[in-house]
């Protein structure tokens, strides 16, 4: 019996030290977007005490100033200052901490939604499981935004947590299917029925057993569709639908700065460049995630 537990825990140390192995071998591409993200996450935690100033406090004396000047009360601004004089470093640090949040929530709720209807799927088949991947079908057709933008029309603006919950259906139909086909393909095999015939129930069998062997195919899935979730709250905020103030995300920023583009692009180019780092980041850790977890790209034993 011990040498069946060692041979079946054999694979999982194997996969483990692949791992940790290959994040230590990874390129140098793969470190600097591992740096930017924990840099990121940082932030996202700490924003409230790093950030130099009140990210609301206006100053008319101090608006539009460059970056790296003092203005004439005598105040640092690292990265500027916007058209109302708010200090541009402190008003970013509080737009990626909520911006992460609402993608983090929102890329995690999409992911045991779209999960939770794949098992469904998979485990009462026939009617059920024909609806489920009809809805799979006409989500994945439907540009995800005009949806997004109809629910918003009907409800109106304002309510963060519905905004939340609206982001997080953002690519729930990829979630569905790759937990309904690995886990009809777990039935295939053999082991989920064997485990069923000892008297095992299903909801046990689903989430003991089958959830963490998909587990990784799951994983890659949320880096893959995270940017998406960022990329889909900034577009929203900037058309003015998403996150209102006196919030501030990415795309609050980015929106401030469209009309001074020419004479204080500071404003626009910060958030920019921090929605592109953020997002470029999550996607080469998702391709190395992908490359590393997948078995069909492994050499070796």
């Amino acid at each position: 019996m011990s040498a069946k537990a060692n041979a079946a825990s054999e694979p999982k140390k194997r996969s483990r030290l692949r791992f940790t192995r290959g994040l230590g071998q990874s390129p140098l591409l793969v470190r600097c977007a591992a740096v930017w993200l924990s840099l990121v996450v940082f932030v996202a935690f700490f924003a409230q005490w790093i950030m130099p100033y009140d990210p609301e406090a206006t100053s008319l004396l101090a608006r539009l100033e460059a970056p790296g000047t003092s203005t004439r009360t005598g105040a640092f601004h690292l990265l500027g200052t916007d058209h109302l004089g708010r200090d541009l470093f402190s008003r970013l640090l509080t737009a990626i901490q909520l911006t992460m949040a609402v993608a983090v929530f929102g890329t995690v709720f999409g992911a045991i939604v779209g999960s939770a209807i794949g098992f469904i799927a998979a485990r009462f088949r026939g009617i059920v499981d024909d609806l489920i991947m009809v809805l799979v079908d006409f989500q994945a057709s439907m540009p995800f935004v005009i949806i997004a933008l109809s629910v918003i029309a009907v409800t109106g603006t304002g309510n963060l947590l519905l905004f939340v919950l609206l982001v997080g259906f953002q690519g729930w139909e990829r979630y569905a299917r790759i937990t309904r086909g690995m886990t009809l393909a777990a039935v295939n095999h053999g082991y989920a029925s064997a485990l069923s015939l000892l008297g095992a129930g299903t909801l046990r069998v689903y989430l003991r057993h089958i959830l963490p062997n998909i587990a990784a195919a799951l994983i890659v899935q949320i880096t893959i569709n995270f940017p998406e979730t960022v990329l889909l709250e900034t577009s929203m905020s900037f058309l003015g639908v998403g996150i209102q103030p006196p919030n501030t995300s990415l795309g609050n920023l980015l929106s401030y700065g469209r009309d001074y583009l020419l004479n204080a692009w500071w404003i626009a180019a910060v958030p920019g460049f921090a929605i592109f780092f953020t997002t470029l980041a999550m996607s080469i850790i998702g391709d190395w995630l992908r490359d590393t977890l997948d078995p069909t790209t492994r050499s070796g034993a």
